[in-house]
Parts: C-alpha cells; structure tokens; sequence
C-alpha cells in the first residue's frame, strides 16, 4: 500500500484509570482502535487481494448464472471478506457489453436484539455483497470476474477454453488482483555481489508489488493495449524482480495514489475534466509516474494521424502538470535501470520516448508490440524481446521513483 494511504490512519486508544466512565461510544472506540492496528498491520506488512478461492466458474448445465467458490480476500482497506460457502449469483443483465462481477465488504447489523421485539442490533456481521456492474466502482472492492456478454439471448455463459484469451460470453479471470505473501523475515536480506554498476535500487525493490492502472482515452476501444500490458505484466512476474498487478480503465480520481504507474492510452485527440487533471497533478505529486502510449494500429493509410493526436494532446497535458518532456537518450536511467540499451528500441512503431517530470511519453506503441504486433503487421520476435525489455524498464523505473517518492 503507498505511503500516503497507511499514514491517514491516526490510532488513539483509550487511557483506562478508576473511576473512568464506560458507556457505548467508549466501548466503540475502544473496538474501533483494534480494528485499526488490524487494517493498518495487514496493509503495511501483507498485500491487498485474493488471498485464496474465490474462483468463478460457469453453472451446471451453462445458463445465465455463475457460481461463487468459498474463499478469503483483502480489500483495498484493509478488510478481511471470508465467503464461506459456494454462491450462486444469477447475472441482471442479459443483452450486449462487458460486465464486471466485484465483491465489496459489508457490515450487517444482527442479533440478538435488545429489546428483543423491534430492538437494536447487539451484533455487527462482517459480511459482503457481491454484485455486477458496467464499470468498475469507485468505491473499494475487488473483481472476481468479467464477462464480455454477446447479443441478447446469444447464449449461456461458460468457462473460457482458452483462459488466456477468453471469448463472448466466456468467464474473465484475468483482471483478478491475487494477494502475494509478505516476504520472509527470518534472515537478513541476500546482497548481490557489485558487478560494477550500482544496482542496488532494483534489487532493493525486488519484492515490491507494482501495481498499474490503465486508462483508455478518447473514442477508442476500452480494451485497448489491455492484452499487452496483461502479457507484459506476466513476464514482470515470471522475472522475480517484482510482484505486479494490472486493473484496466481505472476512474481518474483520487483513488489512483494506490498505483505505482498510471498509463494512459488512445488513438486520437482528447479532454481531461478539471477534477480529472487535479488527481492527476496529485499522483505526481506522490512520486507516481504517468505513462502515456498512442496506438497507432490500422492507420498507416493516414500515417498514424489519430496516435499523433494522441501525443499532442499528452503533450499538452504535461505542460498543464508543469512537467517539460524531453527525449531519451543514452545513458538514461529508463535505458539501463534493468535492462541495457544504447538507443529507445523500437516498438509496433519507430521508437521514441520522451521523459520529465514523472510523465513519460511513448512513440513506440509498445502496447501492440507486447502482443505481438499489429493485426496485419506481426513483429519479428527480436523487436517484441527488445518491446518487452524496455517494458519492464518501464516498469522498474516507476517503482524506483515511486519508492523514493520523488
């Protein structure tokens, strides 16, 4: 959890001596200050997600439904959500678009009651609801499963045959955010032999969870790049440098201070509201980094115009936030935090990178190069190796900046 978020907790606990008076609301805060260091230890020690079950799977025999596994999970405030028995949830929405499915801690008055007729509660129940929407809550909560929904009446709702690449129609498990383990504490860490360059800001991080929030916008498509960064998220993982997390089209609000990197992407021109702009100024201001990517697929008739207008406009975007844009060059810190570079590399486009301030500007459509390339371009495997290590470059930069909270 970032800095900023585990220090608005302000624990105060009751100062006990005789004569003290006891009555409800000293009793509350008394359980209230438990509650807290609670919240507050799993936050700053553990991690926020799906700790274990929770699994979505299709019905049997397939229809409108979905069934729920047992399990526990954390929630962004630090909440513990037990299911403990399956859950059958039978879906609202029948007719075309993407549905997320989220599950939300709850507290629930129960009894006994005192009177025991028309009483209050004496019990609170930590509970849950679980609950579809169309686009993911502001509010804290955590997905369980997204479902892309064919045409009305076009079909029940199965289990992906490919999780990878599920279909219409088919159960999403991609976007599920799995709670890591605390790293051990038994020992003192492991330090790298020097083999010249300083590398201790990497290997100090090693064990820092990145967490990245996407962001699609203008007129185009809300998954765009979302296949990429997911692949590329897959390899950060698979590296061990660092435990990763992807959540796509995040609201731009107060809320993204919990991501380490906040990217931004489209295929033409757009407009920030003022509220959108001041949350923005504001995760820069936690030491986050802000990185935006035009895509430029199916446009080289129009050579890239809509990626260009894209630029333009994140150009001007970075000098609303004070932040001046210049290009990358040898010896960058974004060519050599992990992997080695003489030159931006190129991506799905020539590559270009731009960088100040905390925001960095990407020519190269590493979005598309991380899956592969363009639908009627495909990418040789070397530019989508050098794609993929500059990502994690990426990556690693945003983690180091947002660590020192630069």
């Amino acid at each position: 959890m970032a800095l900023e978020d585990i220090i608005k907790f302000q624990l105060k606990r009751i100062n006990p001596f005789p004569g003290l008076t006891i009555d409800a609301d000293m009793w509350q805060e008394a359980h209230s200050y438990h509650r807290d260091q609670q919240r507050l230890h799993i936050l700053a020690f553990h991690d926020v997600g799906i700790i274990e079950g929770l699994e979505v799977i299709a019905n049997d025999p397939p229809d409108l439904s979905v069934m729920i596994q047992p399990g526990v999970a954390v929630d962004p405030e630090g909440n513990i959500i037990i299911v403990s028995q399956p859950q059958h949830y039978q879906l609202k929405k029948s007719n075309k678009g993407t549905i997320y499915l989220v599950i939300q801690f709850r507290e629930v008055p129960a009894g006994p009651y005192q009177p025991a007729e028309g009483g209050q509660a004496t019990r609170i129940l930590e509970a849950y609801r679980i609950q579809e929407t169309e686009k993911l809550p502001d509010e804290p909560h955590l997905e369980l499963a997204r479902i892309d929904l064919g045409p009305e009446g076009g079909g029940a709702i199965r289990d992906a045959k490919a999780k990878s690449r599920p279909g219409v129609n088919e159960i999403n498990l991609s976007f599920r955010r799995e709670a890591k383990s605390a790293a051990p504490t038994s020992g003192p860490p492991v330090v790298p032999e020097k083999t010249g360059a300083d590398i201790t800001e990497v290997t100090g991080s090693a064990r820092e969870t990145v967490t990245v929030g996407h962001k699609v916008l203008g007129a185009a498509g809300k998954d765009l790049h979302c296949t990429g960064w997911r692949n590329l998220v897959g390899e950060v993982i698979r590296q061990g440098k660092f435990a990763a997390s992807f959540n796509d089209n995040v609201p731009l609000n107060k809320s993204i201070n919990q991501y380490t990197l906040v990217y931004l992407t489209g295929n033409g021109g757009f407009e920030l509201t003022t509220h959108e702009q001041a949350a923005l100024g504001g995760f820069l201001q936690s030491g986050g980094i802000i990185f935006g990517e035009g895509c430029s697929e199916g446009q080289q008739e129009t050579e890239s115009k809509g990626a260009k207008e894209f630029g333009l406009a994140f150009n001007q975007l970075a000098s609303q936030l004070n932040c001046k844009l210049e290009s990358v060059q040898r010896g960058h810190t974004l060519l050599s935090v992990v992997n080695v570079f003489s030159g931006v590399p190129q991506g799905a486009a020539a590559g270009m990178v731009l960088e100040g301030g905390h925001m960095i500007y990407s020519g190269s459509d590493y979005g598309c190069a991380w899956q592969g390339g363009h639908q009627d371009q495909p990418l040789p495997r070397d530019i989508i190796r050098s794609s993929f290590e500059m990502g994690t470059n990426i990556v690693a930069y945003a983690q180091t900046m947002k660590a020192a909270g630069h």
